[in-house]
Parts: structure tokens; C-alpha cells; sequence
């Protein structure tokens, strides 16, 4: 599907297989960006870069096309944004008859095609898919500046907790 966007031409497409290399790049530049703003202590306990991205570049090929789905915005030609989806099959609830649940995951735009509308266009594909699959739920964990755009698409906080490793 190709979209107008701010006077540039925009390409919406499935991820294939020959993008995963992208699909690993554009992770580890988003965790890059998460990272900077998060506490020095934190990010002090981060992996090995290279280690990061053997072990993302592995889980891709191991997920992809399964249960772990991947559309593109390319911009003059090159992929540009990224956004996925992560199927869960969950116990079936009454909120969530059918149990299919999608994860919205490695939502990124390269800096200088930030503000154009990727990310938006992305998020609306990825949402429909899941819709026409027929989930009920669909999350995803939110940056700072992630935050705007997915509450401007309804996305609300729910009421799961988490814990995480200290």
C-alpha cells in the first residue's frame, strides 16, 4: 500500500525475509534510543551489543513468519520504519473468547524520517491485521515518545502488573 505522506511517497509493506537484517538493526537502534533515557544504572546493566544483536538476530529467524509478524515504511525505496506484531495464544477469558492475543513490538523510525507520519501509518496497519485476525486484545509497552501517539489511538493502561528483576 503505498500513502502520501508530508509531500513524500511511502510505501506500507509486509516485512520479508530479506529484511530481517533491518528488522534486527532497527531493534537495537530502538533499544539504543529507549536506553539513553532511561537511569545510568540501568542501562549499565545492558548486554554486550554484540551479544544483543546475535540473540535478536536469532530470535527473528526463529519467530518470523510464525508468530512474529513485521510490516515497513519504506521512503525512497529505503526502509525507513518498522513496526511488529507478536501472536500469544492465551487461555480463552470472557473478555477474550477466541484466546489470540497480538503484542505491538519494535516500533521505530530512523531519526531523520521521524514527523512524517511512519509511525502512525505503521501502527494503523499493524492494528488492523490484528483486528482481522480477530484479537480482542492488543498491547505494547510504551516509550516517553511512543506514549503520544498510541494514547491518540485509544491505547489505554490496563491493569496487569509486572515485575521485573532488580
Amino acid at each position: 500500500m503505498t500513502v502520501q505522506l508530508d509531500n513524500a511517497r511511502v510505501l506500507i509493506r509486509p516485512a520479508t525475509a530479506a529484511d530481517q537484517a533491518t528488522l534486527v538493526e532497527f531493534r537495537l537502534a530502538m533499544l539504543t534510543d529507549l536506553f539513553r533515557h532511561k537511569a545510568s544504572t540501568e542501562a549499565a546493566r545492558l548486554v554486550d551489543p554484540g551479544t544483543l544483536r546475535e540473540a535478536n538476530g536469532r530470535w527473528i529467524g526463529e519467530h518470523f513468519g510464525r508468530d512474529f509478524v513485521a510490516w515497513m515504511a519504506d521512503l525512497d525505496g529505503r526502509p525507513a520504519a518498522t513496526a511488529g506484531l507478536l501472536w500469544f495464544a492465551h487461555p480463552p477469558g470472557p473478555a477474550n473468547p477466541g484466546g489470540l492475543e497480538a503484542y505491538i513490538l519494535n516500533v521505530y523510525t530512523r531519526p531523520e524520517a521521524r514527523r512524517m507520519g511512519l509511525a502512525r501509518a505503521l501502527m494503523e496497519r499493524v492494528v488492523a491485521q490484528a483486528r482481522a485476525a480477530g484479537v480482542r486484545r492488543i498491547w505494547l509497552r510504551a516509550s516517553a515518545e511512543g506514549r503520544p501517539l498510541y494514547e491518540s489511538m485509544g491505547f489505554r493502561t490496563g491493569d496487569y502488573l509486572q515485575l521485573t528483576p532488580e
